[in-house]
């Protein structure tokens, strides 16, 4: 994994290389410590399987997840350019 590409309420989302096709990926890692009301659980159960289910070329694909006892990692389609957000803010609308 490489840097920090931001953070969220229940993690991070890391830079990393997929070693195999040298692509880069957005790593989002979820800790579950941080996830333990069961509506907190529910959204992060409802984002994946969103994400599994949708494919359109201008949403972010969804590669693999990874669960452990101490966090979930989303590898996912990394888009340059910062947060969607962040640009949304800085012109006032889409």
């Amino acid at each position: 994994m490489m840097r920090d590409l931001g953070e969220g309420t229940f993690g991070k989302v890391k830079l990393g290389i997929n070693v195999r096709t040298k692509q880069k990926v957005a790593i989002k890692i979820l800790e579950m410590r941080k996830i333990a009301m069961m509506s907190d659980r529910g959204r992060v159960a409802r984002e994946i399987k969103i994400l599994k289910e949708v494919k359109h070329k201008n949403i972010i694909q969804l590669f693999e997840i990874i669960e452990t006892s101490y966090a979930i990692y989303m590898i996912m389609e990394y888009a340059e350019g910062g947060e969607l957000f962040d640009y949304i803010v800085s012109k006032g609308r889409l």
